[in-house]
């Protein structure tokens, strides 16, 4: 058996947000629990926009908005792997969901945010983080 050299170096919270704000895909996914507490975890994939600490993403009827007009709390993930170099960094940030009804928030975050699905009647909903925690695995040091 050989030794991975590979080193995990945890992220501190700004470079966590950091990551979120700047990652290029904007697919990020959303955990929670869907009903009472006999229920499974659910994670569900989202595109998001970022904006001064909140994430945004769009949802029509279905478990992520009945969550958000229950304001509940959630896990927001979000990850990078560069496969080649066996690298990547994962993002874990939690808060509590909302809808959003301001029209300056909404038009703000639709100029940032694309959908990959679109459905009727989709609603804006916001991930206001509370705190974020991550980890970037990195390969051995050179020299």
């Amino acid at each position: 058996m050989t030794r991975n050299k590979h080193r995990i170096i945890v992220l501190d919270g700004d470079t966590c947000l950091r990551l979120i704000s700047s990652h290029p895909s904007r697919l990020g996914r959303v955990a929670f629990a869907e009903g009472g507490d006999a229920d499974w975890p659910t994670v569900l994939p989202v595109n998001y926009a970022y904006i001064d600490g909140v994430v945004y993403f769009r949802t029509f009827e279905g478990s992520k908005l009945y969550a958000a007009l229950r304001h509940q709390r959630v896990a927001f993930e979000v990850d990078h792997v560069d496969e080649s170099w066996r690298e990547g960094w994962s993002v874990l940030a939690r808060g509590a969901l909302a809808v959003v009804r301001d029209r300056g928030v909404i038009a703000a975050a639709d100029a940032q945010l694309e959908s990959w699905a679109a459905g009727e009647d989709e609603q804006l909903v916001s991930l206001t983080i509370d705190g974020a925690t991550g980890r970037r695995v990195v390969g051995p040091p050179t020299g």
